[in-house]
Parts: C-alpha cells; structure tokens; sequence
C-alpha cells in the first residue's frame, strides 16, 4: 500500500473514502425523510397517490435522486422536508464534485508519479538464443504528454542495429508497464508488438533494474533474455560520448563488461531423439 505525502487533503484523502461519506449522506437523508414523514407528516413527503404513505424504499428512492439532482418530481417534500431537500441537493453537488475532483487528481497524481520515479535513461542486454548479445541505450520519458518508452540497440562492436519508439498501454506500477512499440528497421527482430517491463530493486520509491518480457507479432519466436539498469550520474555522462564518432565500441564494451554477468544464460535447446 502507498501513502501520499501531497500537502493537498484531497490527495490524502482514498477514493473509498469519498464513495463512503457519498453513499453515507444518501441513507442519513433518506432516514429524515422517513423520520419526518412518519412523526409529522405534513412535514415528510407525498408520493404519487396522496393517500398513501411513501414505502421504505421510496425515500432511499427519493434521497437518490434529490442527491444526483435529478428530481423526477413523482414524489414531492412539503413544509420542513422542501428545506431539508435543499440543503441535501447542495450536499449533493458537493459530494459529487469532491468525487469527480478525486478520481480526475488520482489520474493526475498517478502520472506525476510515473514521470517521476519511472522516467529516466536506462541501459539493457539483450541475449538472444543464437548466442548474439546488444546493449540497448534507453528513454522513459514524458513527451506529448505521453509515457513514452523508446531506445536504440547496439552490437557488441558498437554498430547500431536498431531503433525503437512505443507507447503505454497498461500501467501496473510499481510492478510493471506495458508499452506497444515499432521498430525502425525493417529487418530488426522486434518489428511491431507489446514489451513489459518488470521493475526490481526500488531505492527510495525508485526502481533501479528491470526484466522484460517482448511479444512481438510478426516475430513470436523472438524471446530474448533482457535485463535493465538505470543509468547513473557516470554512465549518463559516458553514453553521451555515442555521438562521438569512434566512441560507440568503447561505451557499448563497458556496458558488457559491467551488466553482461548479471545476464542468466539461456536454457540449453533440447534436440529431439533421432528415429
């Protein structure tokens, strides 16, 4: 469970919270106006036929609908009870826009917090089952006003191989994103699917590595092993010498020498016996 720590009470505040206190005013009213009905009822409420008393149900009907605003005016309040609907129809507008407001904040507060403890410059390794390895410098940013997720994948030797953009489709933070992405290259071996990315290792609310998953459409065979680092102060610094010419080889190489241990080695293929 996370606890917010915004300085605003609506922040602080769970949205089951509001839909309590929103579903609580509703019978508390619906009780006056029973009340009212039943101890003075020139006070209370008359339904459709005057001659009979409103059932139970209809002043939970009726505290609904003056709650909501709606006011079909099949059953109408008359001496205290015309007050007691005023106030409980401004009570109304008030809870409803205090519940709008949380659920458009909470969609808010939630990208805020994904720009801020997902979005960085990352690094990968990607194995694959025929034994080739890539080093994929990464962006999660906000663009567009948009989490975007986008790299380019480098050969051992420094040669680019391919480059990536995709988009959020899914968040489960802090435990996963789901992105759909494109690749550059026709010839890349992810060409066009979903990548979730499986964070690990939160330092202070931020996760420091990831594993991912990749579900490529035109590639389904494609099923790398990749494990991710976020970068630090250093290695941010190093990755800018890749607009260097000649710099490429000496900045992939640290990148494998540092992170390709922590890599699993791909399970052994199973031949199947020969008739």
């Amino acid at each position: 469970m996370t606890s917010s720590t915004s300085p605003l009470l609506l922040d602080r505040i769970s949205f089951w919270i509001i839909s309590a206190c929103v579903a609580a005013l509703t019978v508390l009213f619906a009780c006056a106006y029973w009340a009212l009905s039943v101890l003075s009822p020139e006070n209370g409420l008359i339904g459709p036929d005057p001659n009979l008393p409103p059932r139970a149900v209809e002043f939970f009907y009726f505290s609904i609908v003056t709650q909501a605003t709606i006011g079909y005016g099949d059953f109408r309040p008359v001496g205290f009870s015309r007050l007691v609907a005023c106030i409980h129809g401004g009570a109304g507008i008030v809870m409803m826009g205090v519940l709008i407001a949380k659920i458009t904040a909470s969609s808010i507060s939630r990208f805020r917090m994904l720009q801020r403890q997902a979005c960085d410059q990352w690094v990968d390794v990607v194995r694959h089952h025929d034994g080739r390895v890539e080093v994929g410098i990464l962006d999660l940013e906000v663009r567009d006003g948009a989490v975007q997720f986008a790299g380019r994948n480098f050969s051992p030797s420094g040669l680019l191989v391919d480059s990536f953009h995709s988009y959020l489709l899914e968040d489960d933070w802090p435990r996963s994103l789901t992105f759909r992405y494109t690749s550059h290259e026709g010839v890349a071996d992810y060409v066009e699917g979903y990548v979730t990315l499986w964070f690990h290792a939160a330092q202070e609310g931020k996760p420091q590595s990831f594993s991912a998953t990749v579900r490529d459409h035109l590639k389904p065979d494609t099923k790398p092993i990749i494990r991710g680092w976020r970068l630090t102060t250093d290695e941010r610094t190093l990755v800018k010498k890749l607009a260097t010419p000649g710099h490429a080889g000496e900045v992939i190489d640290y990148f494998l020498k540092k992170y390709l241990p922590h890599l699993p080695e791909l399970p052994a293929s199973r031949t199947p016996p020969k008739a």
